[in-house]
């Protein structure tokens, strides 16, 4: 295990500086901040927080709250959600004008772009770099005598979503890194298990008992194949365990984006320039439009939902990609209504999302409405998941309260508790080496890296363990294969450049809404590839 964890955390270090580019200028600009006091106030503070987390993830959200207002009693944080993020953004953009918005929020870098361009979001690098301490006095304080700063080591954090976090004007922390995502590929193993030996016929490497590779991820043209085998377009089959489709993606945004940095098509630069109107994304798009045709690739839009997980459930598609933080809704169990669950309860894995090449600059070919074209691909994974800032209009004791409280929910401690629980990475290198126990339930208590081994133990043993009923490694093992999962795909973690609507083009929030309309609009044939592109275009220049 050590040593895989030296691997892990050599990747995590150096993967930003491979897989990502440092976008946006680092030229330092004069900005105007609030002053950091110099003492820790006593009087009440109260902190409005700012979230899109369900019920689950509020639950521990709140606790790690109560644990800070326990260090310090004269803060009161109140956190709502605004259940999802496109809300978040929009009430934050109507607060902003009448003064109504929260000490602090969850937001994309897109999200903050704006807030940024508005001069409503704090620098925090005043925080970040301050040699101020702070004793704590107040008797009724859990750290009571202690001593506090907001010094943040950089060093600790993973570097590529510290490049996400200072991209913007001036390369300042406007935001930092708080709830990191990535997507990952659950599939229905019971399917695969029933097909091994026309899966390996095919020359795909497969377990007896339905596990492909964790390492290396599928490629377009090994998908082509599991289509053939397991996909029945008349419709789910119970009798011959096939589904109607292969592959669902959650995100058309995501699918997009993110196909594009494998074709080296253009999207968007961080200059705010939208660079979709070339013959590589016109090829994309037309190779996209004929995998949906065939029922190889499937949009929730499909079934007139937002996410595709509850038809993966259902049986009516084989794989799914997703967000790692949402692991859990990919999981059958005896709540979903069994008439709905075509395919019974099934066992459920988790691959990388699929590639077109191995290594970076390779050519691959792809048929596009029948001809053969030659790609030059890249190997690309999406990097995601909100980050945390503060905004202008506090007071100086919100913001250094608020600061305090980020630093708190993203110490090596919490953030590894945070990731165990949720689906979520840590942002710090330290929760992977930590040999802390974390408390995770009354009775279980496990290590970061330990908590990893779960998911490897179970595929070493290719999916037969002798753990008992009882054990609770059971109500982890889906969230340890997402983070092994996502480990895997590290070295090709991309970001969106981030920017603010300009004279002649929209925001890059806009950007990503208009890419998943796109797909959306070739799936439903509402719009061929060429006239999507094109109102895609009208859409984000003028």
């Amino acid at each position: 295990m050590k040593k895989i964890l030296f691997g892990l955390l050599t990747v995590l270090f150096v993967f930003a500086v491979s897989g990502c580019v440092k976008i946006g200028t680092t030229e330092l600009t004069t900005l105007t901040t609030t002053q950091q006091l110099d003492y820790l106030p006593d009087e009440d503070v109260e902190i409005t927080f700012w979230h899109i987390y369900g019920q689950g993830k509020t639950a521990l959200l709140d606790a790690m709250i109560a644990e800070f207002e326990a260090m310090y009693p004269n803060v009161t944080i109140t956190s709502t959600s605004q259940s999802d993020y496109d809300t978040l953004r929009s009430t934050i953009n109507m607060g902003i004008s009448v003064g109504q918005v929260p000490t602090m929020a969850l937001g994309y870098p897109d999200h903050f772009a704006g807030y940024i361009t508005a001069g409503a979001v704090e620098p925090l690098d005043q925080f970040v770099y301050s040699d101020k301490v702070y004793e704590v006095t107040n008797p009724a304080s859990s750290i009571y005598g202690d001593t506090v700063s907001t010094t943040l080591t950089l060093s600790d954090f993973v570097q590529s979503y510290l490049d996400e976090n200072d991209q913007y004007t001036g390369g300042y922390y406007f935001s930092l890194p708080y709830s990191k995502s990535t997507e990952t590929m659950a599939v229905n193993r019971t399917v695969l298990a029933a097909h091994v030996t026309e899966i390996r016929a095919a020359g795909i490497t497969i377990s007896n008992n339905g596990f492909l590779s964790h390492e290396t991820p599928l490629n377009y043209d090994q998908l082509a194949l599991l289509k053939n085998i397991m996909v029945d377009t008349n419709g789910t089959n119970a009798t011959t365990l096939q589904c109607e489709y292969l592959l669902n993606f959650d995100s058309s945004g995501n699918l997009f984006i993110n196909m594009s940095r494998q074709w080296q098509a253009g999207y968007t630069d961080s200059e705010g320039h939208i660079l979709i109107n070339n013959d590589t994304t016109k090829n994309m798009l037309s190779y996209l439009d004929t995998l949906f045709q065939n029922n190889t690739v499937v949009l929730p839009v499909a079934w007139d939902q937002s996410y595709g997980s509850t038809n993966f459930i259902y049986g009516d598609v084989c794989m799914s990609v997703g967000s790692t933080a949402g692991v859990n809704y990919n999981i059958p169990n005896s709540t979903y209504t069994a008439a709905s669950m075509k395919l019974g309860i099934f066992d459920v894995d988790f691959l990388q999302i699929p590639q077109f090449v191995t290594a970076n600059n390779q050519e691959f070919t792809a048929n596009v409405s029948g001809t053969d074209v030659a790609v030059n691909g890249n190997l690309s994974a999406v990097q995601q998941g909100p980050n945390i800032g503060i905004f202008s209009s506090a007071s100086s004791a919100e913001k250094l309260y608020a600061f305090l409280f980020i630093k708190f929910l993203t110490n090596t401690d919490n953030t590894a508790r945070w990731a165990m629980n949720t689906g979520y990475l840590p942002v710090r290198l330290s929760a992977y080496s930590s040999e802390v126990p974390l408390q995770l339930t009354s009775t279980f208590s496990i290590t970061y890296a330990d908590f990893l081994q779960i998911a490897q133990d179970f595929w070493t043993a290719d999916g037969t363990v002798t753990w008992e009923a009882t054990d609770e490694r059971w109500d982890y093992l889906y969230s340890s294969m997402v983070a092994n999962i996502a480990y895997n795909q590290t070295s090709y973690y991309q970001y969106d450049p981030a920017f603010a609507a300009g004279t002649s083009s929209a925001g890059s929030a806009k950007a990503r809404v208009e890419a998943g309309y796109c797909l959306q609009y070739i799936y439903t044939d509402k719009y061929t590839p060429t006239e999507a592109l094109s109102f895609m275009l009208n859409q984000l220049t003028w």
